[in-house]
């Protein structure tokens, strides 16, 4: 039986369900409460992820994931205890995508300033989320049809406010190209996924529009995805985690099949130690994975803090404890530095 969430080199976030788990990572994350939150709906993925750019701005807030049916109590208790701690002003608070008036209400009534962005659909939606955030002329494209392989762009969202805006697999829908056709600079758009998703049809598309530089990201599987994803660093160094050398890096750990999870976890990219997002499942973490954790640790030379270190979301329904044990010993730095220099003291030599 395991009596502790925690290791020396991992820190895990619990909660059985995805309200459990969102209000933890808010408390953790925002234990000081905020000026602002973001609200999406607990059941729509797309939105969801077209809310994670918010957080960054225009206001430091968490994502709380709401129903239809209105805001559930312990979700009423955080957005009191972020609204009371820590700020002067009155709290706004952004919902994203066709929240019903109920939840409008039970904000209103919270004493919160409520600003709507909402489309027709998700691909709106998203269009009016990179309107409200000034069109920036870096943006994510992500499958609207297979929202868990863009899963990953949600870290580099809330971690530099780029907004994800999404495609079919072979057409490109009219409100996503008015935001590449509206940035006022040159636009780079970074595609996430394989061809199986977002075809090389709509990349050719995208490349027509956009007078920036168009590059994908894609991998064999989520797993793969994520280790790529965590690599990346564009050309301009503007975007992108770039996590590629044997220092102190720390990530975050995903089971992928718990999108909210996913939603959630991406807020730890915003703020403290400004995580990229790992995925694995309950009892595995996959070979890829291993491998580029054992290519980044530190271990293998002299390390200096800052160390490795993992935050898991999620209860042990969703990452199991003999996985965070695997994290822990792929991560810990207490290994034999198989590259330590020997010198040789001279009889003159000092201390």
């Amino acid at each position: 039986m395991i009596l502790t969430l925690d290791s020396p080199n991992t820190t895990r976030i619990p909660g059985r369900t995805p309200l459990e788990v969102n209000v933890a990572v808010s408390q953790f994350v925002f234990g000081g409460g905020s000026s602002g939150i973001i609200l999406a709906d607990v059941n729509n993925p797309l939105d969801a992820l077209a809310a994670l750019a918010l957080t960054h701005h225009p206001f430091d807030g968490p994502i709380i994931l709401v129903a239809q049916a209105g805001i559930d109590p312990v979700l009423v208790d955080e957005i009191r205890r972020l609204a009371s701690a820590g700020t002067n002003s009155v709290t706004q608070a952004i919902l994203v995508g066709p929240l019903s008036q109920q939840v409008e209400d039970q904000l209103v009534s919270l004493g919160l300033r409520v600003t709507r962005i909402s489309g027709i659909n998700a691909y709106h939606t998203a269009a009016e989320a990179a309107r409200f955030l000034g069109y920036p002329n870096d943006m994510m494209l992500v499958s609207g049809q297979d929202p868990q392989s863009g899963l990953v762009a949600g870290a580099m969202a809330a971690h530099r406010g780029i907004p994800i805006v999404f495609t079919l697999k072979d057409t490109l829908p009219q409100e996503t190209a008015a935001v590449i056709k509206a940035a006022h600079e040159p636009v780079n758009v970074f595609i996430i996924g394989g061809r199986n998703v977002i075809s090389d049809e709509t990349e050719k598309i995208v490349r027509g529009l956009a007078d920036g530089t168009v590059s994908r990201i894609s991998g064999e599987d989520p797993f793969e995805l994520s280790v790529r994803f965590s690599k990346y660093k564009s050309a301009d160094g503007r975007f992108g985690f770039g996590k590629v050398t044997r220092h102190g890096h720390a990530f975050t750990f995903v089971n992928p099949g718990r999108w909210q999870d996913s939603i959630c976890g991406s807020m730890l990219a915003h703020s403290g130690k400004h995580t990229p997002i790992l995925f694995l499942t309950k009892d595995e973490i996959s070979p890829v994975t291993q491998s580029y954790l054992l290519e980044v640790n530190p271990a293998l030379t002299v390390p200096e803090p800052p160390y490795m270190h993992a935050f898991i979301i999620g209860d042990f329904q969703a990452v199991s404890p003999k996985v965070q044990l695997g994290i822990e010993n792929l991560m810990s730095i207490d290994k034999e530095f198989r590259n330590e220099t020997v010198r040789t003291v001279e009889p003159n030599d000092t201390l």
